[in-house]
Formats: structure tokens, sequence, C-alpha cells
């Protein structure tokens, strides 16, 4: 049987259409659970946030207080990376490079004295010594030094600070969701740095825009993924 072409590609178009409003709707989500939990860490208890907000009580403390599993177990070494994300991104289906490399941002974040954790510093992270993301970067012409320079010119930069609570930007978390997403589409295992790597150009934000200030796009960059 032969497909009808003009209501294939008009199924396409409808498809395309439902990922982009899914994509939308899972970027709202996230920064909508992150400005309850700001609401809440700024002295709002749950049954205020609960009433202004027409949810439950219930619902608030699922929010503010997601259950991860992880009660009772020992911290393991990215545990400063669950505690931030938890709720937003499933981490634990990360690989251990890709966890690796994202708690390493927080560290680029601090290097720079930077007070939020944005994509431009999973950028970075991802330039770093051993990532299996940095010769791919560097072939394009995006080496370590290079994005930290233009990562300090675009955002400036200040005295180095400790780790401390640098939360994770609304945009460094679609990342993630959107790496998540990305290795889902292509039926990996798990969510690698090349994952987080497409995330990060299919995002389009700062850290694109460093990308492409050195004079690297996103099909090139795709490319370089898909050629391995």
């Amino acid at each position: 049987m032969t497909l009808d072409k003009d209501t294939l590609t008009e199924a396409k178009r409808a498809r395309d259409r439902l990922l982009d409003l899914q994509h939308s709707a899972e970027g709202a989500r996230v920064d909508y659970h992150h400005t309850i939990r700001l609401l809440h860490a700024a002295g709002g208890s749950l049954r205020e946030i609960a009433d202004a907000l027409g949810l439950s009580h219930q619902r608030v403390h699922q929010i503010v207080e997601p259950v991860d599993g992880s009660v009772g177990r020992r911290p393991g070494p990215h545990h400063r990376v669950h505690r931030r994300l938890r709720g937003f991104v499933p981490f634990d289906r990360f690989s251990e490079e890709a966890r690796t490399a994202v708690a390493g941002a927080i560290d680029e974040a601090a290097a720079l004295g930077h007070r939020r954790v944005g994509t431009e510093h999973l950028l970075i992270s991802l330039t770093g010594d051993g990532v299996s993301t940095a010769p791919v970067l560097a072939g394009l012409g995006a080496s370590h030094d290079p994005v930290v320079a233009a990562v300090a010119a675009r955002l400036g930069s200040g005295p180095a600070g400790s780790q401390g609570r640098r939360p994770f930007t609304p945009a460094a978390r679609r990342v993630l969701v959107r790496a998540f997403k990305e290795a889902r589409g292509g039926q990996a295992g798990e969510v690698g740095t090349q994952h987080v790597l497409l995330g990060l150009v299919a995002d389009g934000g700062d850290a694109a825009d460093v990308l492409a200030g050195l004079g690297v796009t996103a099909d090139a960059v795709r490319g370089a993924v898909a050629a391995g």
C-alpha cells in the first residue's frame, strides 16, 4: 500500500508541532517547579504556596521534596548534582562520564565566579581533559581555553569561589532534559556526554551562541557527533 504523499507530509508536520509543544511543556514544567521551590526556600509554607497557586498541599510537598529513592543511601560522588536536579532530570539515567561532566559544570561556574550553573558551564565541562566530547569540539575549533575565554568575555568573571549553592539555570535544566530525550530518541541505554552536547546546540542558548562565536554551527556539531 502506497502512502499518500500530501497526507504523509501533513502528518510529519503535525508530529513536529507535537514534539515542539511537548518540549515547551517540559520546559514550562521545569520552570514552574523551580519557582515553587524558590517560594519555599524564601520562607513560604507549603500551605501558603498551595493556596496561592490552587494546588493541594500534598502536590506542593511532592514538588518541594520529590521522592527519588535516595533516602537512607550513602551520598555518592554526584550527590551534590542529584540534590540540585532531583525532580527535574532523571540523572540516574546518565552515564558515569556524563554525570561527572555535569558535576564539573558546577566547578567551572565557581572558577569563573558565577553564581549559577548555565549552559555555558556545561559546554566548558564538555571540553575538559578526558571527556569524550572534548576532541569532537576541539576538532571543530572549540577547545577548552578558547571556550573559557569566550564565556568569560560574554558573561564576565569574578574571584573564584567555593562550590557553594549554585543552582542550575532553567536553560541548563532544559538542556539536560533534552539530552535525555536525545538518548531516548536514539535508543541509547543511557545519556552520554554526546547527548548533553546535542542538547546544548538544540537549546540555542548561551552555549550555542558561544559556539557560534567560535565558528561552530549546530549542524557541524550534529555531524561530528554522528560521525563518532
